[in-house]
C-alpha cells in the first residue's frame, strides 16, 4: 500500500474514532487532570486529624467497634500519617451500594464521612471511571472510548509522521502569528504530537480499569508463575484467629500505617493486605501479603523491592495511568496531557464541522430562481454568491448551483434561471462546463416555463468574446425558454457593466438593488518591494492587511482607481486636457475624473470628441491577482508584474500596486477560485507555473506545511533569468529543506548561462515524462498557472503528446487537473 494511502486511512481512522469518542473523552480527560492532582490538593485541605497514640488498636478489638448493623465491612484503609484517620468501606447486601466511613484507629471511634474535599474527589473518580452511571454500564463506555483512544492516537502520529525525519524539528515547531482555524489545528496537531507518549500511556493503561478480559490478556503476557498474594487464596480452615493475624501483621509492618486490609468475602477466605515498605517510591509501590486468618500463617508475600520484569509493570500500571511513577514532574506533564486530550474533543469536533472544504451550493428547499454558473477564474462563482445572498436578503429564495453538477431535466424546476457564464480562451467553456455543455446540446428538455438571463463574462480582446455565455443564450432559446434579460457582455468583470445589469434585473424581480453588497473592503499596506530591480520587467512583493478569509488558490480583485495626473497625464497624450465636462454619469464630472473612476486608459479616436473617445473606450475592469499567503494572521501578500503600457505609462492595476507605500489604502475584494484550491486530502501535487504564476503555490506550500501534510510535492517554474527573476529563492529552499517541497526544476527562457538558455516549463515536463507518470499513477493533482498563451498552451500540448486526450480528459472528469490562466 502506497504512503499516500495509508495517510488517507489513517487520517479518516483517527477522525471518526476521534468523533466518536468525543464526548466521553472530554469527561475522563478533564477528571484526569484534576484526578493527577488529588493528594496535592487533598493533602493541603484542612481535615479533621486524630491524636496520634504508641500503636493503633488490634484487629481483634478494632473489627467489634467499627462494625455497623445491616452493613458489611469490606475494607480497612489506615494512613501514613500518624494524625490521619482510618477509613472503613462498608457495603448494604440489600441495596449494593457502598459508603465509605471514618475511624479513630487508636479508639476504634466511628468519626461520621469522608471530609467533603474527599467526597469530592470520590464523585470525580466516579465521573471519571464509570461516568456516574453503575458501574457494570459505565465503564463499558469508558473502556471502549480507551481501546478507540489507542487506534486513533497511533493513526493519528502516522498521519502526522514527517517523510524524513531529518526535519522532525519542523514537526514540532509551533508556528507563531496563527489564528483562528489554524490556532485550533495547531493546538490540536502539535500539543497532541508533544504530549503523545503520556496521552498513549493514559490510554493504554485505561482499560485495564474497565475490562476484565484486558486485565487478563495484559496479565497473561507480563505476570510470571511466582506464588502472588490474591482474593482467591484460602485460610486452612474457617476458623480466626485475629490475634495471630495480628502478630503476624505487625512483624511485616511495625507501626500498621499505610496498611489496606481487603477483608475476607466469605468465610475461609485469607485476609489480604496492602502496604508500603520504608523505601517505596510512591504510595502505590505496594507489597502485599496474604494470611490464613486461622494461623495467621503468610500464605503469599510479594515485596515491591523484589519485583522485576512484567510483575513489575504489572505493580505500576495505575501509577503509570496518572504519572505518579515518575514525580512530581509526571504527575503535572500528566495532568497536563489528560486536560490536553479532553480538549481534542472539542477541537475535534470543532474542526471537523469547520472543516475548510470547498464551498457547498445553497439548494436546500424550494425555489424560483436558480443562479447557475460556470467559471474558470472565479469571477462568475464570487458574483453568484453575492448574487444570492442579495435575493436571500429579500426573502427571495435562490438557488446557487454550478453547472457541472446541474442536469437539463433539473432546469423546468424554475421559474427564472440566472446564467452567469464564463468564457475562457477563444470560445471555449470554462473546465467545469465541458460536460454539462455536451449534455445541454444533447438534450430535449422543454423550457417553455422558464425565462432565462445570461450575464456573460470574457475578454474582448480575444475573438469569440463571450462565446459560451451566447451559445447557452441560443440553446435555451432553442429549447423553448423565453428571454428575462437580453444577454449582457461583461469585459474582464468591468464593474459598471455589472451594475447596469443589477438594476435591470432588480427592476424584472422587484428587487430592491441598494442592498446588493459589492463585497469591497479596505485593506492596508504594510510593505511593497522589487524582487528583481535590474530589469525592465520588474515583480513586487506587496503585503497588505486585510481582515476577511480565503484559501489557498483564491485571487483578489483591485478596483484600480487612477490619480488625477495619471489620468490627465494619458489624456494629453490624446489630445484631451482632462477638464472637458461629461454629464453622461450622473452628476456633472470633468474628463479625468470619469477616466479615474469609469474608464480604462482608451486609444486616440478620430474626429477627436470627448464622446466618442468614451464611446469606443472599454469599461474600467477589475484586476485580479493570485494571493500568495494563506490568512492565518490575515497578511495578504501579492506578486505582481509592473506592466508598461505601449505610451510609457504604467497599467493600472499593477502600477498603482507597484507604487504603493506602507499605511495606503486600498479596496479589495476576495475572489474564490474553487477550481483551483488545494485538495482537502494530503494528495501529491505537480505544480507548473511561469512568472507571477508562482504566486498561488507559495500560498500552497504554506498551507500544506502547516497542516503537517508530506506527500510528494513537485514545483517547475519557469522564467526568463536566472540571475534576476530567481523569485522567493529562500523561502522555496526552507521549503525543500522541511520536506514540504519534494523537487523544484526551473526552466530559463532567456538565461546568460548557455546551459539554461531556452528552456520552457513544457519542457521540462517531456525530460522528466516518467517522473511525471509516477505522480499521477500515485493520485497527484495537476496545476497551472500563468499566461494562458505561454504556459497555458504550451503545457496543454505538451500534457497531450504525454498522456493522451483521453487520459487528459479523465483527469479533467476526476478534477484533479486545475487552470489558472489569465
Amino acid at each position: 500500500m502506497s504512503k499516500k494511502w495509508v495517510q488517507r486511512i489513517s487520517f479518516r481512522v483517527h477522525q471518526w474514532l476521534g468523533l466518536a469518542s468525543a464526548a466521553v473523552l472530554l469527561v475522563v480527560g478533564l477528571t484526569g487532570g484534576l484526578l493527577a492532582f488529588e493528594d496535592q490538593i487533598v493533602g493541603a485541605w484542612p481535615t479533621p486529624k486524630v491524636t496520634p497514640q504508641a500503636q493503633i488498636m488490634a484487629p481483634a478489638q478494632l473489627l467489634p467497634a467499627l462494625a455497623l448493623p445491616g452493613k458489611k465491612l469490606e475494607r480497612i484503609y489506615l494512613e501514613e500519617a500518624a494524625d490521619e484517620p482510618g477509613r472503613a468501606l462498608y457495603s448494604d447486601p440489600t441495596s449494593k451500594q457502598r459508603e465509605w466511613q471514618t475511624f479513630n484507629p487508636y479508639t476504634g471511634e466511628l468519626l461520621g464521612a469522608r471530609p467533603a474535599i474527599t467526597e469530592f474527589f470520590g464523585t470525580v473518580m466516579a465521573l471519571h471511571r464509570w461516568l456516574l452511571m453503575p458501574n457494570s454500564i459505565g465503564s463499558l463506555f469508558t473502556g471502549t472510548a480507551c481501546i478507540m483512544s489507542i487506534i486513533f492516537l497511533i493513526a493519528g502520529i502516522i498521519r502526522r509522521a514527517p517523510d524524513n525525519w531529518r526535519n522532525v524539528k519542523d514537526w514540532l515547531v509551533w508556528k507563531k502569528g496563527s489564528s483562528g482555524r489554524h490556532l485550533l489545528w495547531q493546538w490540536h496537531a502539535l500539543l497532541g504530537t508533544w504530549l503523545f507518549i503520556p496521552i498513549f500511556i493514559m490510554a493504554l493503561t485505561g482499560p485495564w480499569f474497565a475490562f476484565d478480559w484486558y486485565r487478563d490478556g495484559v496479565r497473561s503476557m507480563l505476570e510470571t508463575s511466582a506464588p502472588k498474594p490474591n482474593l482467591a487464596l484460602k485460610s486452612s480452615s474457617a476458623e480466626v484467629d485475629l490475634d495471630a493475624a495480628w502478630q503476624t501483621m505487625q512483624s511485616i509492618i511495625p507501626n500498621g500505617h499505610f496498611a489496606r486490609l481487603y477483608l475476607p468475602r466469605k468465610p475461609g477466605d485469607a485476609l489480604n493486605i496492602r502496604y508500603l515498605d520504608n523505601d517505596a517510591p510512591h504510595h502505590h509501590a505496594f507489597s502485599a501479603v496474604s494470611l490464613d486468618l486461622s494461623t495467621g500463617k503468610v500464605l503469599a508475600q510479594q515485596r515491591y523491592a523484589d519485583l522485576s520484569g512484567g510483575d513489575y509493570i504489572l505493580a505500576n500500571i495505575y501509577a503509570f495511568h496518572t504519572g505518579l511513577y515518575f514525580g512530581l514532574p509526571g504527575r503535572i506533564i500528566w495532568s497536563l496531557g489528560a486536560l490536553a486530550f479532553g480538549s481534542f474533543a472539542v477541537t475535534g469536533v470543532w474542526l471537523f464541522f469547520n472543516r475548510r472544504a470547498r464551498p457547498k451550493e445553497a439548494v436546500s428547499g424550494a425555489a424560483d430562481t436558480l443562479i447557475a454558473y460556470a467559471s474558470q477564474s472565479g469571477t462568475a462563482a464570487a458574483y453568484g454568491k453575492r448574487l444570492q445572498a442579495w435575493f436571500a436578503q429579500q426573502e427571495h429564495n435562490a438557488h446557487l448551483r454550478c453547472v457541472s453538477k446541474i442536469e437539463p431535466d433539473e432546469l423546468v424546476q424554475y421559474r427564472q434561471v440566472v446564467l452567469l457564464a464564463s468564457t475562457y480562451g477563444e470560445g471555449q467553456p470554462p473546465d467545469t462546463a465541458l460536460q454539462f455543455q455536451q449534455r445541454l446540446a444533447e438534450a430535449n428538455t422543454v423550457l417553455q416555463n422558464v425565462q432565462v438571463a445570461v450575464l456573460a463574462f470574457g475578454d474582448s480582446q480575444y475573438q469569440q468574446f463571450c462565446a459560451f455565455g451566447h451559445w447557452l443564450a441560443e440553446r435555451f432559446n432553442a429549447l423553448g425558454a423565453a428571454t428575462l434579460l437580453p444577454l449582457t457582455e461583461v469585459d474582464r468583470g468591468a464593474e459598471q457593466t455589472i451594475q447596469q445589469w443589477n438594476q435591470a434585473l432588480a427592476q424584472q424581480l422587484s428587487l430592491n438593488v441598494a442592498e446588493l453588497d459589492s463585497g469591497f473592503s479596505s485593506a492596508t499596506v504594510v510593505s511593497a518591494r522589487c524582487l528583481n530591480e535590474d530589469t525592465t520587467r520588474e515583480v513586487y512583493d506587496v503585503v497588505l492587511h486585510l481582515a476577511d478569509n480565503w484559501q489557498p488558490g483564491d485571487l483578489v480583485e483591485l478596483m484600480p482607481y487612477a490619480t488625477e495626473a495619471q489620468c490627465r497625464a494619458h489624456l494629453n497624450l490624446i489630445g484631451f486636457s482632462g477638464d472637458e465636462l461629461v454629464t453622461t454619469y450622473g452628476e456633472p464630472m470633468p474628463l479625468w475624473q470619469v477616466q479615474s473612476l469609469y474608464k480604462e486608459f482608451g486609444a486616440a479616436v478620430e474626429p477627436l470628441s470627448v464622446e466618442d473617445y468614451l464611446a469606443n473606450t472599454a469599461d474600467l475592469a477589475l484586476r485580479s491577482y493570485s494571493i500568495a499567503s494563506t490568512d492565518n494572521n490575515q497578511q495578504l501578500r501579492l506578486m505582481v508584474r509592473k506592466v508598461v503600457l505601449d505610451n510609457g505609462l504604467f497599467g493600472r492595476g499593477s502600477g498603482l500596486l507597484a507604487s504603493v507605500e506602507a499605511g495606503d489604502k486600498l479596496q479589495l475584494r476576495i475572489k474564490p477560485h474553487s477550481a483551483f484550491q488545494l485538495p482537502e486530502d494530503d494528495v501529491p501535487l505537480v505544480l507548473l507555473g511561469a512568472g507571477t504564476g508562482l504566486a498561488p503555490y507559495l500560498s500552497f506550500l504554506a498551507a500544506r506545511a502547516d497542516k503537517g501534510f508530506s506527500s510528494p510535492v513537485w514545483l517547475l517554474f519557469g522564467e526568463r533569468y536566472a540571475e534576476l527573476d530567481n523569485y522567493y529563492a529562500d523561502e522555496l529552499q526552507r521549503h525543500l529543506a522541511n520536506g514540504t517541497l519534494t523537487e523544484l526544476d526551473y526552466a530559463w527562457s532567456r538565461s546568460h548561462q548557455p546551459e539554461y538558455q531556452g528552456k520552457y516549463v513544457q519542457q521540462l515536463l517531456h525530460e522528466h515524462s516518467e517522473r511525471l507518470q509516477q505522480y499521477l499513477a500515485d493520485g497527484a493533482h495537476l496545476y497551472v498557472c500563468g499566461s494562458i498563451d505561454g504556459i497555458g498552451a504550451g503545457v496543454q500540448l505538451a500534457l497531450q503528446q504525454l498522456l493522451g486526450d483521453n487520459a487528459l480528459t479523465a483527469l479533467q472528469q476526476q478534477q484533479r487537473y486545475h487552470r489558472d490562466l489569465y
